[in-house]
């Protein structure tokens, strides 16, 4: 019961593990979309907001990136982390705010003096920590690149706003402090096709902020806490299902020596799993099968003992009436006595034969039949005045078979047609198929080729009633089939195989 425990633990825990491990990668992709929708749509409301105050003021607008570096810090709202003004050959210019996870974005060096810069109100601190160039690495842009244009033609200025395509990404250097997956977007501000210079946007996640982390958090924290409860859950499921399934394996295995013993009327488990009600009906059949089995050999027992006896009880009367004088030995009286001897060596011949035919070891080697030898080898076992008796239609005769087995049963089965009627018997042999015809009635109720049946005619004569089994095993032997009806006053056994 133990080993089913744990097998059944153990499915239970793996079936749980694998839903909670599917829904938790629903919620983790859910959430990974969540952030990435959030710095999408932060970027793209920054890029409308500085396009909005670009196009304000383009009337004053001049022609110098750190003019218009006051525009882009105010369009900033409380969800940009940082801002990365980078010179047009792409190195980092100067640097406003923090990171997404609120550390100091670093510089690689002091911002060169471009003159004093107009104040406004703004929430991006400058950033002030600097590293050295060797801590910039490259990095491919895996966000959207915009590019703002410009274009100032005499008096007139416009602005054009276009989404650089993905085979123009650039590579741009970045501290070990921020990855490429954290910039959100970047713009390339150009003036009448001139590069004025670059900006890298960095948002915060949605988990910067208390109430939305908390939500966030809140559809995490059900399936850590599922887990525990999922293990439990699967060790009561798995001590329920083995109980059951151990008491109602106790149940079967009680049936099963039952059986073994030669008992009968087994009591077996109830249960409610259709599985295990193929099995309880399964062994039911067995019961009854056996016990028919044991009934239809308590009933050999007893035709065995009196075919066997008749042949026995006549030659002792014979033998015993010659020792005492009453008979005289004569040539008659031997005769007679040869007569029984005979009758009672053919009886245990049949029923050694059918023994053997039901022997596993028994097999049938088949291959084509001369059909008048085998016919003429069949004719052999019958008198003449029999063999005169027997009509034999063979002109579309071919037969593949074991030639002795099928002797057997052909013998047995003209003997029993002999014996059953006083006129003519019919043989018509086919292709892997013959056919006996005898006038005749056949008794209902009876299962002909059980051993000792007799169930037409000849149940008023002589005979062992192992003429019809041998058949049906021979045929079985072949895997064929043998079948007895009666039609229109004729009693008729046909064999396929």
């Amino acid at each position: 019961m133990r080993k089913q425990f744990v097998r059944l633990f153990l499915s239970f825990v793996l079936v749980l593990a694998v839903v909670l491990g599917i829904q938790g990668i629903v919620v983790v992709a859910s959430l990974q979309n969540q952030r990435t929708s959030w710095t999408e749509s932060v970027f793209q409301e920054y890029l409308d907001t500085f396009t909005a105050n670009l196009k304000a003021g383009l009337s004053s607008t001049p022609s110098s990136f750190f003019a218009i570096e006051q525009l882009l810090l105010v369009s900033a709202d409380d969800r940009v982390s940082g801002l990365y003004l980078r010179n047009p050959d792409g190195t980092v210019a100067v640097a406003y705010g923090n990171t997404s996870s609120g550390n100091s974005l670093p510089i690689p060096r002091p911002r060169p003096s471009e003159g004093p810069m107009t104040t406004m109100h703004h929430d991006l601190p400058m950033a002030e920590e600097a590293i050295g160039d060797q801590g910039f690495t490259s990095s491919e842009m895996h966000s959207d690149v915009y590019v703002v244009k410009i274009l100032q033609s005499g008096s007139v200025t416009s602005l054009m706003v276009s989404k650089q395509s993905e085979r123009q990404k650039q590579t741009i250097l970045l501290p070990p402090q921020v990855k490429a997956n954290d910039i959100a977007g970047s713009l390339v501000i150009m003036y009448n096709n001139e590069v004025l210079g670059m900006v890298d946007v960095l948002t915060y996640t949605p988990f910067t902020y208390k109430n939305t982390g908390r939500l966030f958090k809140g559809l995490l924290y059900p399936f850590l806490w599922a887990m525990p409860f999922a293990f439990i859950i699967a060790l009561l499921m798995a001590a329920s299902v083995s109980r059951r399934s151990q008491r109602y394996t106790s149940g079967i295995q009680a049936a099963l020596q039952h059986l073994s013993s030669g008992e009968n009327g087994v009591e077996l488990p109830s249960t409610k799993i259709d599985e295990q009600k193929v099995i309880n009906a399964s062994i039911q059949q067995l019961d009854e099968n056996l016990l028919l089995n044991k009934v239809s050999r308590q009933a050999w027992l007893r035709s065995i003992s009196h075919d066997l006896n008749t042949p026995v009880a006549s030659m002792k009367l014979l033998l015993d009436g010659m020792s005492d004088g009453v008979f005289p030995v004569t040539e008659q009286m031997l005769r007679n006595l040869k007569r029984e001897n005979d009758t009672l060596s053919d009886r245990i011949a049949l029923v050694s034969l059918y023994a053997n035919l039901q022997s596993p070891d028994t097999k049938a080697t088949q291959s084509e039949l001369d059909v008048a030898s085998f016919i003429q080898q069949v004719f052999d076992a019958f008198s003449d005045e029999q063999k005169d008796r027997i009509y034999i239609d063979a002109d579309d005769a071919r037969l593949i078979a074991d030639q002795k087995l099928l002797s057997y049963a052909c013998k047995a089965l003209l003997s029993n047609a002999l014996q059953a009627s006083e006129e003519s018997v019919g043989w018509a042999i086919g292709e892997n198929s013959m056919t006996f015809t005898n006038t005749g009635h056949l008794a209902e109720g009876i299962d002909f080729f059980e051993p000792w049946t007799k169930g037409d005619s000849s149940r008023g004569t002589a005979g062992s009633g192992l003429g019809l089994p041998i058949v049906k095993q021979v045929m079985r032997l072949h895997q064929g089939s043998a079948a007895i009806e009666e039609r229109e006053g004729n009693v008729i056994v046909s064999l396929r195989w």
